[in-house]
């Protein structure tokens, strides 16, 4: 389901790029057949364009330089650990996951699909009943089949099946040659492939804009046909201003009286174009690359396998396990973070209580024969203070390039032991984010035929993570001594987890 949805946005996204430009450059163009095969060619493309994943060029300057100024550090104030003795909580209902709003965009995607498909499939029976039902004749004319009503009804076509009234069933008259001209330009498969486009990009409104104009141009193709005829432009004119009262019901079928009343007349008395306007169709070709060249973009890949793992994801969350794990993963992210740019400094705030932590490890209970303490009647306390602890961080913690580069983040919590002393020992990672360790992945690798690309971006994922992790636990161990926390008026050792978010804009 997130595979479909990802590729109808890229989908949509192509089209929209390569549609926009025809409108001002082509449309009123009066080479219809070669309009024609402009949209149709902007359709394919659209088609196409997503299941290709060709680095038309380097992005990785560009990305880095945008990631310099987005790179954003945050610190949570540290917390005393209490994870081993708390129970899992409750999955919380306050706020939402980027994952949850995916979720719901899937679904209302497919919600989209399965209605608009439905309205489609009612639409062809309803004109499949008709053109059969209630006819006073049928003929057979070159493979195409009259079905002639009686009375004035409107005359359409569709596929090889062309309907009129009695008064229009002459085969020399303009309106029979009007629909054969459909028939015989197979303008109904146009039809159909634009209704099924509809269909997967039903929320684009260029889609609906591009049935539009190729339905304009099936008009201006018929209509070009009659007037090759020996017609007079004139009578051809009256013609279709007396039929203009009657509106077209079918959707799919090409009608006579079609509403463009007036661009078809304008389009018959409009001079003809100049051949060489058909190079301004060479725009597709820039805008084909800027739109592969955007897919191949590291940070949209990123973002796409994101939301092609989002109904997995979503499977997962309803299970009990999950819902335990995610609880306590939600009660971390509750605490309250000091947010800062890269090589800023942080103004001084008022920070809240220390909040529980749930840990992936289990904190040392002794260190050096002395009982190390969870919670002290006076916790330690960073030197100058806690404003003093977010200065150092500030200036200390950086993103690392390679985690940039990647469009990697991630979210760690550092847990370290502040002696009896002040010193800060036993450094280690205490929660970090799901991911693949590098030597997992270069052992896999030999076991398991991979695609070089994304191997290639598994690798450098994996590198960003350990670089992240080694620049918590880097600036942790390089703080100055604190000073200690007391228990009964004694100094004592304590274990202490400080949240440090690596997170890009």
């Amino acid at each position: 389901m997130g595979a479909l949805t990802l590729y109808a946005l890229k989908s949509a996204i192509c089209l929209t790029v390569l549609f926009l430009p025809f409108t001002l450059l082509l449309r009123r163009e009066t080479f219809f057949a070669f309009n024609r095969f402009g949209l149709l060619l902007i359709i394919a493309l659209s088609l196409l364009a997503p299941f290709l994943n060709v680095p038309l060029w380097d992005f990785t300057i560009q990305d880095f330089l945008a990631q310099q100024r987005h790179a954003i550090v945050e610190v949570g104030m540290p917390t005393a650990f209490t994870g081993e003795s708390a129970a899992p909580l409750p999955r919380q209902a306050t706020g939402s996951t980027p994952f949850d709003w995916i979720h719901l965009l899937v679904y209302a995607y497919l919600a989209g699909v399965l209605t608009c498909l439905v309205l489609k499939i009612l639409q062809l029976h309803r004109l499949h009943r008709f053109i059969s039902s209630g006819c006073l004749w049928i003929d057979k004319r070159d493979d195409v089949t009259i079905y002639c009503h009686a009375g004035e009804v409107e005359a359409f076509s569709w596929m090889r099946s062309i309907v009129v009234g009695e008064a229009d069933s002459a085969e020399g008259s303009p309106v029979m040659i009007h629909e054969m001209a459909h028939v015989r330009h197979r303008h109904s498969w146009d039809a159909l492939l634009v209704a099924l486009m509809e269909v997967l990009q039903w929320f684009n409104p260029c889609i609906w804009m591009l049935d539009t104009s190729l339905r304009e141009i099936h008009e201006y193709e018929a209509d070009d046909v009659v007037l090759r005829r020996g017609i007079t432009a004139r009578n051809y004119q009256l013609l279709l201003i007396k039929n203009a009262v009657r509106g077209s019901r079918y959707a799919f079928a090409n009608a006579f009286n079609h509403s463009l009343l007036k661009k078809r007349i304008t389009m018959m008395k409009k001079k003809k174009s100049n051949k060489w306007a058909r190079l301004r169709l060479l725009y597709i070709v820039p805008a084909t690359l800027i739109v592969l060249g955007a897919f191949a973009n590291r940070q949209f890949a990123t973002q796409a396998t994101t939301l092609n793992d989002a109904a997995t994801d979503a499977v997962k969350k309803e299970t009990p396990e999950y819902n335990n794990k995610e609880g306590a993963t939600n009660r971390e992210l509750n605490e309250a973070t000091t947010t800062q740019k890269m090589e800023e400094t942080i103004e001084p705030s008022i920070l809240p209580t220390p909040l529980e932590v749930v840990s992936d490890t289990v904190p040392p209970k002794t260190i050096d024969g002395e009982k190390v303490y969870e919670v002290a009647d006076v916790m330690p306390e960073y030197p100058g203070g806690m404003n003093a602890l977010l200065t150092y961080l500030s200036q200390n913690v950086h993103y690392p390039v390679v985690a940039m580069e990647n469009g990697v983040q991630g979210r760690y919590v550092v847990r370290f032991c502040v002696t009896s002393t002040g010193k800060v020992t036993n450094v280690e990672i205490a929660h970090k984010p799901e991911g693949e360790v590098l030597s997992e992945i270069i052992v896999t690798s030999f076991t398991n035929a991979a695609d070089s690309i994304a191997l290639t971006r598994r690798i450098n994922e994996a590198k960003g993570r350990e670089a992240m992790e080694e620049e918590a636990l880097r600036v942790v161990s390089e703080m100055s001594d604190w000073t200690p926390g007391y228990v009964k008026g004694e100094p004592v050792n304590c274990i202490y987890n400080l949240p440090i978010s690596f997170r890009l804009q």
